[in-house]
This record gives structure tokens, C-alpha cells and sequence, in this order.
């Protein structure tokens, strides 16, 4: 936040607050959030200069790696894949975890009688498919967690279910009773923008039960301007999205943006849904919400209308200037700054 007594129109970190990063005019906007956190903002910043750099694309992690090397960056997101190994043993770096929420696979128009995904023997191939085991050490070197939900450990109302099946068999023997003994073949997977490594890998565990098809990347913006538009967003009837549920809240308020019918967002259209949601609505008990919440959740697992493949460890890592040689152990002393729950960034930046 800006300090009490600094210029008008100073740009903010509000996001320490679940806000987004605006310009808090008019003075009565500043007040409000002075009076609720006055001891917050009245503190002085530890850091004075802020410079925020957007490095992603091909190598963008080897890029962001070297600049935490070298000293050029004091600390950078998301390290995955191949060059995660590099910042874990790397004596000069601290890193977190920074646990997020769960990968999740969508199919955009499943709803429609024509799309191979109508038919839940298809959905549960592709899920059986997939080596969340393999996935998570090839991706994370084991630190990705196992979860058996779309929506992730942190809200009140999650419901907490047994981890997927790997069984590629059983994927191959439900996809002949489908109407698929020779497999099916996608119009594509669409893999969360950078991970396409990831995607590339879930292509060749789809491959291995006949379940064909090839990547269809996006850049960042893309990507997200398409997923925003829910399943009006795409016009095939045979492409798996593969996404992230972040929402502030609540569990059910994941339900709402992606598995509403009336959502702009959604991915998922059920009458059993929206049914439940309307009690959902209607009630004003906090235990039946909490139970009917519960119980879209387990509609959408057990008719695999979401794949979870396991909660994404969003790894952050630090540079020697940060957190210099022997001032804190093993990274003590700059994890609080990724504790804020559903929060995939460090807040507050300013300290």
C-alpha cells in the first residue's frame, strides 16, 4: 500500500489485501483501507524501487534461472520441468513450493450427443490414461501433491476424495465399449500456457491407450481471453483444456465459474448441477451449504466432468541478495510471503 502522508495517485500493492493493483483514488478509497489496516500502511517499505520483468516463452524458465545466478534477479516464478533439478541444488538459491491449486483437464462441449466426451466411458478412459505418478516426478521431482479433487485443499467446504486410478487397460476396454476399439483421435489438447512440456507428456499417456492427437498452444493472453469464454470459447467437440481452478472464497465458488450453466466461464453444464446449485443458493445454513457444496463436488468427480492430475507446486525461488549466506536457514524467513492461501504470488511485494 502507499504510505499515509505520500502523493495521490501512487501506484499500489493492494494485492496483499485480495485486491488487484490499482490506483486508489478517490481519497475516500485510501481511507477505508487506512482505518482497516492502519498499521500496515503507516509502517515504512523495506524496499523503495520495485521492477517487475515478464520473461515466459520458449527458455523463458533457463532465462529466469541465469538472472537469479547472476544477481540481475532477486527473485523469479515458476520453475518446472527440466530446469527444476537446477534450482533445487542450487547452493546460492532458497526456493518454496508455493503450492497452488490442482491441475485440471476440461472438455469443452462435452454436453453436445456428437462430441466423443458425451459418452463418460470416454472422460474415465481419459483419466485412467494418465500416470499422475510419472507426471508428477517428471514435472516436479516429486513435490507436485497427489489430490483426488478439481478444487483445491484450502477452502472449508472441499471435499477430500481418493486419489485417481492409473489403469491404461481398463482406459483401452472402456473406449472399445464407447465405440472406439481402434481409439479416438483428438482435434487437440490444449496445454495451460508455458507448460507445454507438460502437455507434450499427457499426449503420450493419452497415445498409449489410442487416444490420439497433437498440441494447440496459445500465448499467454490467448489462452486466457479463450478460457474466460468457457466452452463458448472453443469449437471442438474434441479437445481436452487443460487448466487451473484459483478462486478467492470458497469451494462452490469454483462450481460457479466453471460448472454453472449460466456461467460465462463454465465448462460444465448438468442439470443434477444446477439443481443443487439453486438449493445452494436458497439456503441460508451454513452445514447444507457446505453439504450441497460436497456434493456437486463429488457429481463432477464421479462423472469425470474435471480430471484432476495434482495440486501444482508454482516453485519460487530466491537469490543470494534476498536472502544472503548464513542470515536464515534452509529459507526461513521468506516463506511467509507465500503463505497467503489461493495466492500463486508473493505478497507483500513491498517488504
Amino acid at each position: 500500500m502507499r504510505k499515509a502522508g505520500s502523493p495521490k495517485g501512487t501506484l499500489t500493492t493492494a494485492q496483499h489485501f485480495g485486491l488487484s493493483p490499482k490506483w486508489l483514488d478517490p481519497q475516500e478509497q485510501i481511507a477505508a483501507l487506512t482505518q482497516q489496516h492502519y498499521e500496515y500502511i503507516v509502517h515504512d517499505a523495506l524496499i523503495k524501487k520495485l521492477v517487475v520483468k515478464g520473461i515466459g516463452g520458449p527458455g523463458g524458465a533457463a532465462t529466469r534461472l541465469a538472472g537469479l545466478k547472476t544477481g540481475e534477479l532477486d527473485l523469479a516464478y515458476g520453475f518446472t520441468g527440466k530446469i527444476l533439478p537446477q534450482v533445487l541444488k542450487g547452493a546460492e538459491l532458497r526456493w518454496t513450493h508455493n503450492f497452488t491449486a490442482p491441475w485440471v483437464l476440461f472438455f469443452p462441449n462435452w454436453e453436445e450427443s456428437d462430441s466423443p466426451f458425451h459418452d463418460k466411458r470416454v472422460r474415465q478412459a481419459v483419466s485412467l490414461a494418465i500416470n499422475r505418478e510419472f507426471l508428477i516426478h517428471q514435472e516436479t521431482q516429486g513435490i507436485g501433491a497427489p489430490w483426488g479433487n478439481w478444487i483445491g485443499p484450502e477452502f472449508d467446504d472441499v471435499l477430500q476424495l481418493p486419489l485417481p486410478e492409473y489403469n491404461p487397460d481398463k482406459a483401452r476396454e472402456l473406449l472399445a465399449q464407447a465405440g472406439y476399439p481402434n481409439g479416438l483421435q483428438l482435434d487437440a489438447l490444449i496445454p495451460f500456457t508455458p507448460y507445454l512440456d507438460m502437455g507434450e507428456r499427457l499426449l503420450a499417456d493419452l497415445a498409449a491407450v489410442g487416444i490420439r492427437g497433437s498440441l494447440q498452444t496459445y500465448d499467454g493472453p490467448q489462452y486466457r481471453g479463450k478460457r474466460s469464454r468457457g466452452r463458448k470459447g472453443y469449437d471442438s467437440k474434441a479437445t481436452i483444456l487443460k487448466s487451473i481452478a484459483m478462486t478467492p472464497g470458497v469451494a462452490a465458488s469454483a462450481i460457479r465459474l466453471f460448472a454453472t450453466c449460466a456461467s460465462g466461464a463454465s465448462f460444465i453444464c448438468d442439470e443434477r448441477i444446477e439443481a443443487k446449485w439453486k438449493q445452494y443458493n436458497a439456503s441460508t445454513n451454513p452445514e447444507e451449504r457446505k453439504q450441497l457444496s460436497q456434493a456437486m463436488q463429488q457429481i463432477i468427480i464421479d462423472d469425470f466432468l474435471a480430471i484432476p492430475l495434482y495440486i501444482n507446486p508454482f516453485v519460487h525461488a530466491v537469490g543470494p541478495k534476498v536472502l544472503p549466506e548464513g542470515k536464515a536457514p534452509a529459507g526461513e524467513g521468506f516463506h511467509k510471503y507465500w503463505s497467503s492461501p489461493q495466492a500463486p504470488y508473493p505478497y507483500p511485494w513491498e517488504e
